[in-house]
This record gives C-alpha cells, sequence and structure tokens, in this order.
C-alpha cells in the first residue's frame, strides 16, 4: 500500500482497539474462492455500539467479510470473536447476529407481523410475549398501521423497516446490513438511513453495514472501514478518513480528488508542469521526489485572499451544476483542475464557460503520496 507523506491527525487503525469495549474482534482472516483470495489477512477490532461502514468498490471484499461474520462463508484462517465468545467455527444459528439483506428477504405469504415475529415463533415465545414485541417493534419503525399487510402491499422503504425490525426482533448483539439502502430511491436513501442511525443510537447496538455509497458512509458511521483487493487500506472517523487518507487509493476513492503528478522541488513545493505548488507536505521529502498531489475540489479557492498560498490564472473550460454546489473545470496555467464553488459563489463571480479568474491552493490542503518515476 502506499504510505501518505502528507502529516494527518492519528486515528484508530485496523487491528486495534477501541477506546470503548470490544464487541467484535477479527483476526487475521483470510477467505478464498478457489484461486480467488477474497479476504487477505484482515484483522479489525469492533466497539460495543458502534455503527461501522464496509466501504469499497465492487469485488473488493467488503461483502464477504460480512458474510464471514455471520458464519455465512466461513473464513479459510483466522479467527472471530463477539463479547470474548469465539465464533469462528459456529453455524450461523449459533451466532449473536440479525442481519439485512439488499433484497430485504421477507416472506410474501406472511403478513408485516408475521415476518416480523417469526423468529420469536421459532424460539417457542409465548404468544403474548410475541405480540407485545411486534407492537413494540412496529411502533419503533414506525409502522404500527401496517401490521396485516403484507409485503407486495408495501413500499420499498417500508418492506426494508419491516426487515429492520424482524432482524432486531431476538435483541441480537451485533447487527449485520448488507447494502440495505442500494435498492431505494435517492430522497427514500437518504430518509431511511437517518431513521437507521437514530434507531442505532437508540437501541445501542453494535452495527456493521456494507456499502459501496461514499455519502452513505460518510454521514451514518462512527468508523469507516475502507477496503480494496481483500484487506482494509484505512480505519477512521469519517472526517479522518476524507480529510487524512492514508493510501492514494483512499484519496480516490473517498470523496472527488484532483491527482496530479509532480516533482518535490527547493522550497517546500510542488513542480507540476510549469507551477509550483507551495506544499507544507513537502518539506518532509527530498528534491526530486516524485510524487502524486491530491487535492480536493472544494480546497481550490476562486478569488479567496483570505487564504495564503498559490495563486493561478485559471480560465473556466466547463460547468457541471449540481443545485446546491457547481463543479467547474478549471485549465490554471496549463494544469487541469476540478473545483467547487456553493451556488452563490457561482452567481457572485459569474463564473461561466471562457470566464477567467483566479484560484487559490492553500499549502496545507495539498496531499502528497509516492509515485513511481
Amino acid at each position: 500500500m502506499d504510505t501518505p507523506v502528507a502529516p494527518r491527525m492519528m486515528d484508530l487503525v485496523a487491528g486495534t482497539v477501541p477506546a470503548i469495549e470490544p464487541s467484535l474482534t477479527v483476526e487475521r482472516v483470510t477467505k478464498r474462492f478457489g484461486s480467488f483470495v477474497a479476504l487477505d489477512d484482515v484483522s479489525l477490532t469492533v466497539g460495543r455500539g458502534e455503527f461501522v461502514c464496509f466501504l469499497g468498490p465492487s469485488g473488493c471484499g467488503k461483502t464477504t467479510l460480512l458474510r464471514a461474520i455471520a458464519g455465512l462463508d466461513p473464513q479459510d484462517e483466522g479467527r472471530i470473536v463477539q463479547a470474548g465468545r469465539d465464533i469462528s467455527a459456529l453455524p450461523p444459528s449459533a451466532r449473536d447476529f440479525g442481519i439485512v439483506f439488499q433484497s430485504y428477504a421477507l416472506f410474501p405469504n406472511m403478513t408485516v407481523s408475521a415476518n416480523i415475529g417469526y423468529g420469536l415463533v421459532s424460539l417457542g415465545r409465548r404468544r403474548e410475549q410475541i405480540e407485545a414485541r411486534v407492537r413494540e417493534l412496529l411502533s419503533l419503525v414506525g409502522l404500527a398501521d401496517q401490521a396485516w399487510k403484507y409485503p407486495s402491499q408495501l413500499s420499498g422503504g417500508q418492506q426494508q423497516r419491516v426487515a429492520l425490525a424482524r432482524a432486531i426482533a431476538m435483541d441480537p448483539g451485533l447487527l449485520l446490513l448488507d447494502e440495505p439502502l442500494s435498492a431505494l430511491d435517492a430522497l427514500v436513501r437518504a430518509h431511511l438511513r437517518e431513521e437507521i442511525k437514530a434507531l442505532q443510537r437508540r437501541l445501542g447496538i453494535t452495527t456493521i453495514m456494507v456499502t459501496h455509497d461514499q455519502e452513505e458512509a460518510l454521514s451514518i458511521a462512527d468508523r469507516v472501514v475502507v477496503m480494496n483487493r481483500g484487506r482494509i487500506e484505512q480505519v477512521g472517523a469519517p472526517d479522518t478518513v476524507y480529510r487524512h487518507p492514508d493510501t492514494l487509493f483512499v484519496a480516490g476513492f473517498v470523496g472527488r480528488m484532483n491527482a496530479l503528478p509532480g516533482v518535490v522541488v527547493e522550497g517546500g513545493a510542488v513542480a507540476v508542469g510549469s507551477v509550483r505548488f507551495a506544499a507544507h507536505a513537502a518539506a518532509r521529502l527530498a528534491p526530486g521526489s516524485p510524487v502524486q498531489l491530491c487535492l480536493r475540489p472544494e480546497d481550490v479557492l476562486p478569488e479567496d485572499a483570505r487564504h495564503a498560498g498559490t495563486r493561478l490564472a485559471a480560465t473556466v473550460r466547463g460547468i457541471e451544476y449540481l443545485g446546491s454546489i457547481a463543479r467547474a473545470a478549471l485549465d490554471a496555467q496549463g494544469v487541469q483542475l476540478t473545483a467547487e464553488v456553493q451556488d452563490t459563489a457561482l452567481r457572485r463571480l459569474q463564473l461561466r464557460p471562457g470566464a477567467r479568474i483566479e484560484v487559490v491552493v492553500p499549502p496545507d490542503r495539498i496531499l502528497l503520496f509516492p509515485r513511481d518515476p
């Protein structure tokens, strides 16, 4: 993995124990499917009551890791410990978790109440206990008036609430969510993720969610686990992962990034073509070191006299209007940059294709990663 050379705040890393009591520990887990290594020596500790998101592209191993924790695809090497109990060799039925799948997996021939109470019936609970628990959960997920409907009579968001209620019906020690919102439209997803987070906080249940949606992970998680090619690239609080990525992969995957090949030069700067960018991170590197200069679009500041830094004359090549923000493609003295500005700034600066502006790049916003010559 690439090692960052930009300074960053220290944060919890893969394999270390959070300050709170550990609920789940994954130790050196490896999983193979034939010659394909889906999980490669993965270690992670999840604290009690934490909400952790596994984030990464398709095929990175995030769902495989979730399924290994659940016992649905047992690991080939390593061990998994939950609440001090080694569950590595236990079948799913002997593990303490509730799970919500992307497809909801509701029983179509059962009512909402029957779906939620299914696990309690299988445990042999008394009828009045089951009915009381189902009523409590229906109220908790806002479906008290939907008890006698069937899944086909519900919207996607309502079905997902039923699946969530069913997963927590037996008070599991761990809640596993496998891309639970990916089949929903954008507005429903945003609303439901807020509800899931509020419910998790209220119940205090340790929760792991798999997602490929960066915004979803950053907005809902206490910690984000970024995965790539079967390995963990970084574990940290959302703001730390976003602002202080450990690797070039994390920098490029989590949020948007300007990535420019450059060379460290004298005076704490990086040369990209004919442009010299002042960069605090360059002070730690020897002149001549090849680097990848990374810069968030929101850190390319148009006409901002309040910030010191590299000032560049730029021409707007195009504007992508996104509502509250706009994304501007710039030619800054031969360097191609993307800047993000608020809609109010877009109108105030009258940014349009062909407009000429000045932008500022603060030296403390630049991240540098090693690059092969």
